[in-house]
């Protein structure tokens, strides 16, 4: 499924929405030093661990309640100067959430609660100059695309763990940028044309769901507000507090919503194609005819108004022939991602407070907190990559600017060491905690 080069998905967006304020050119986030770059051996090393190689911390094993290792890895291309990457590292695929033990993905929320902690701390703040920055929760789920660029290029279940200084937040100050200042291929990757539909239908899925959680509250879709910058994009699920993620609910919600995601993409790949099947690598099932695909969705279960804009995609798409596909595979990743699509499920989930870190107003007391679900259907940049911060609704990180120098990457071990070390110690009697390697220089890595 494809568009011609006309962008036919302009009629998908809310006209407010080419006034969006974005940051998409502004937020540069420099790579390692060139001696930590990726060797070839690590890129094409067929295990996790061993691509990890050089970058992991420590092992968090969940296997005594049947569940996986966990490896807690220092970024091979960070998106800030202090994040890490928390990811299932069996030998075999388990992208999503349904492909990990229930205990594997506790430890992983419960792991995130606690760097909202660590970073909370006065005594932390003050050593590491954290104080007046923003920290988000990112997962990116695409268990299906293996083929173009994807939200989830590694089928790992991972969290990205996130936090930008005050200093790499000041690069979003002045005025906004706007989605009408970007090309049709940059807008799709940064404003993807389902941006709005799906976010509906996420809400939509939400307000079925028993969501488990004492006071909790799934959001009214307001574009509006989004196309204003007051809220960002997709479904909004607020939160009482940063606590929930410690409960055994939190992590069977997120599973239970991953799986209500999949049942319903696999309905809507029915009602568009005939087959509720994932199309094989390199290959796209041909649409039905415009007819057939309006009679089977309003035979789905759907609120009237999302049938209609479904519609609309159905008038959107195009049909992907063979010789296409293979021009595509043999092109450039922009064209592909372009042309393309994900196959659904792909969405990027991200969890965040409002406002910045403070001593007096730490991250971890927030009252709310927000739980955003973005379905994907073009864009292969996942919530790590594109997210709201800082009052923005849509900024995009820039990674690769340059490179940190060794100086500023050894403090930055430091804090990502410090964290692991508080990790552990907060989690020891719930799984078993790896030792906690030291960073030794750039050749050798974690030792």
């Amino acid at each position: 499924m494809t568009l011609p080069h006309a962008d036919p998905f302009a009629a998908m967006l809310p006209a407010a929405a080419w006034r969006m304020p974005v940051a998409w050119s502004r937020l540069q986030v420099p790579g390692p030093p060139a001696a930590f770059a990726l060797s070839g051996a690590e890129l094409t090393a067929a295990t996790p661990l061993a691509r990890f190689h050089r970058r992991l911390i420590t092992l968090l094993d969940c296997a005594a309640d049947g569940g996986d290792r966990l490896a807690l890895v220092d970024k091979a291309m960070p998106h800030a100067h202090f994040d890490l990457m928390l990811s299932e590292a069996s030998d075999r695929d388990k992208p999503s959430p349904c492909d990990v033990a229930p205990s594997t993905g506790r430890a992983l929320w419960r792991t995130g609660l606690e760097l909202v902690r660590f970073v909370s701390d006065p005594q932390v703040m003050g050593a590491h100059h954290l104080a007046d920055g923003a920290l988000h929760l990112a997962l990116n789920c695409d268990p299906d695309t293996r083929d173009r660029e994807s939200v989830q290029a590694a089928k790992q279940f991972h969290l990205h763990l996130l936090y930008w200084n005050a200093a790499e937040l000041a690069q979003l100050a002045g005025p906004a940028e706007t989605p009408s200042q970007y090309g049709s291929r940059s807008r799709r990757q940064l404003l993807d044309p389902v941006g709005f539909v799906g976010a509906r239908l996420v809400t939509a899925l939400l307000r079925r769901l028993d969501l488990g959680l004492a006071d909790a509250e799934v959001l009214d879709r307001d574009d509006a507000a989004v196309a204003a910058g007051r809220r960002p994009p997709g479904a909004l699920l607020r939160l009482p507090g940063w606590s929930v993620l410690a409960e055994p609910a939190f992590e069977d919600l997120i599973r239970r919503l991953h799986q209500r995601l999949t049942d319903t993409a696999s309905l809507l790949r029915a009602a568009f194609t005939g087959t509720g099947d994932a199309p094989a690598p390199w290959q796209r099932h041909p649409l039905r005819s415009r007819a057939a695909i309006e009679a089977a969705l309003t035979r789905l279960d759907l609120p009237d108004d999302l049938v209609t804009e479904l519609g609309g995609l159905a008038d959107a798409l195009r049909d992907l022939p063979s010789p296409v596909l293979a021009r595509l595979r043999r092109g450039p990743p922009a064209l592909r991602k372009h042309l393309l699509t994900l196959n659904p499920p792909s969405y990027a989930l991200n969890l965040f407070a409002p406002g910045r870190n403070r001593p007096d107003t730490p991250v971890a007391a927030a009252e709310s907190v927000y739980m955003s679900v973005q379905p994907k259907l073009f864009s292969g940049t996942g919530g790590a990559g594109l997210l709201a911060l800082d009052g923005l609704p849509s900024v995009r990180v820039c990674r690769g600017a340059g490179h940190f120098s060794e100086a500023q990457w050894r403090r930055r071990a430091a804090l990502q060491r410090a964290f692991a070390l508080h990790n552990a110690e907060r989690l020891q009697g719930l799984i078993g905690c790896g030792p906690v390697r030291r960073f030794l220089d750039c050749e050798r890595g974690w030792v």
